[in-house]
């Protein structure tokens, strides 16, 4: 993902334009080309020396130094390198400097050469490897030093669209909000987007609307300004969510953009931009979370089944939710839990009052305790009635402790 830095867009008239590459440049795809081939041979290299390499690729070709700098950092991102400590060399350099140390302090040392001896026999005490400044053995673990393990290379096309992506992603990480209208063609690649948004804990207001004769999804998203929790991964989740919005047939996107000590811009884009999806559907995928779940749920009864949210469900007012698990009683009888993190307060807000006068919807509410510990939702949470009994709270995943007792509740009072 792009850095702030490296984002290229212009604002007109309160409107904010990225600055896309074209995918199809000759001399910008023999650049990506040329860039990709030096990460390509860098594993075993250190860190020191890709960068080298890099910087001579960007300095002797034409084009936008901008440009070819966001390239690279996205080819970093791609890049693993060994940030594991080096335990040894931690130990040896701690024990050389307290010795190193302990000499200087003597008063009757003060021969230089004398002084450089003893280091040199403390180091070959230490079986440190010969040939070597002790200069860059000292410091062979810094980051200029860390050897490159992998690199996962993709064609210059596709870093051309995934560059066009980050640029959109990294004005999304300044976003106050993002509204996203899709048609509702209920295909997989549309209940994916819906899962996305879950997966992503990105807590959304959804209502159906009908333009033009068309019935549309109108999907609106806080974005990481109207946080005040972890708003940095809440913005990371958000720039990954428009991934997925990428795999939609027909989609209109519109965000409020607001850099630091700037005015709002609005940010508008739709299927016509010219961005390529820059990964695979991974429409099977089922989530570490729900697999947990999935265990913890067989371990203490086989009534019930779980599955990862792939339907909606309708509200009161044309507000549809899209419920993170769906879970299914021997009998037939279906029940869907939604969960709100600690940054969905809003959200909550909204679902309480929402389901005020509701009796018959079957929607548990899951609600994070570093949630529950605000005042305002604590209050909330305590007045409400609905909540008392069809909600309860959690730390990390939902306990079968808290749960099983609503869900056998809902067959107890099933018609």
């Amino acid at each position: 993902m792009l850095t702030k830095d490296l984002l290229r867009y212009k604002i007109q008239n309160g409107q904010i334009y990225p600055q896309f590459v074209k995918p199809t440049d000759s001399q910008l795809l023999a650049i990506a080309e040329q860039l990709i081939s030096v990460f390509e041979e860098s594993p075993d290299k250190a860190r020191s020396t890709l960068l080298e390499a890099s910087k001579h690729v960007m300095d002797s070709t034409p084009g936008t130094p901008l440009v070819k700098r966001g390239l690279e950092k996205l080819l970093l991102d791609r890049t693993e390198f060994d940030t594991a400590p080096n335990e040894e060399l931690i130990a040896f350099r701690q024990k050389l400097f307290t010795e190193t140390s302990r000499l200087l302090s003597q008063e009757q040392f003060l021969d230089y050469a004398d002084y450089q001896q003893k280091v040199e026999q403390i180091v070959r005490n230490e079986g440190q490897p010969e040939g070597t400044a002790l200069r860059d053995r000292l410091y062979a673990d810094l980051p200029s030093c860390q050897p490159i393990l992998s690199f996962k290379t993709l064609s210059a096309e596709h870093l051309l669209h995934r560059y066009n992506t980050a640029q959109v992603q990294g004005l999304l990480l300044h976003c106050n909000s993002l509204t996203l209208n899709l048609t509702d063609s209920m295909t997989a690649e549309l209940r994916q987007l819906f899962k996305y948004l879950r997966f992503n804990q990105l807590l959304s207001t959804i209502r159906k609307e009908r333009i033009e004769n068309e019935d549309l999804f109108q999907i609106t998203v806080d974005g990481p300004l109207n946080l005040f929790y972890k708003t940095k991964r809440y913005g990371m989740n958000l720039a990954n969510f428009f991934v997925a919005v990428l795999h939609q047939p027909k989609w209109e996107l519109t965000a409020e953009v607001q850099f630091r000590n700037k005015r709002r811009s609005r940010l508008y884009l739709n299927e016509s931009c010219g961005i390529k999806p820059i990964a695979q559907q991974f429409l099977a995928y089922i989530p570490e979370d729900i697999q947990l779940f999935q265990e913890m749920l067989h371990n203490k009864t086989d009534d019930w089944q779980i599955h990862p949210g792939s339907q909606f469900l309708p509200l009161p007012g044309d507000f549809y939710c899209f419920p993170d698990y769906q879970l299914i009683h021997t009998s037939g009888v279906e029940v869907a839990i939604e969960l709100f993190h600690p940054w969905h307060q809003g959200h909550l807000l909204a679902r309480l009052n929402t389901l005020a006068e509701q009796t018959d919807t079957r929607l548990i509410l899951g609600v994070s305790k570093e949630l529950e510990k605000k005042p305002i939702i604590t209050e909330a949470l305590e007045a409400s009635a609905y909540f008392s009994k069809f909600g309860f709270t959690f730390r990390d995943v939902p306990t079968m402790g808290a749960l099983l007792p609503i869900l056998n509740s809902l067959v107890d009072i099933d018609p």
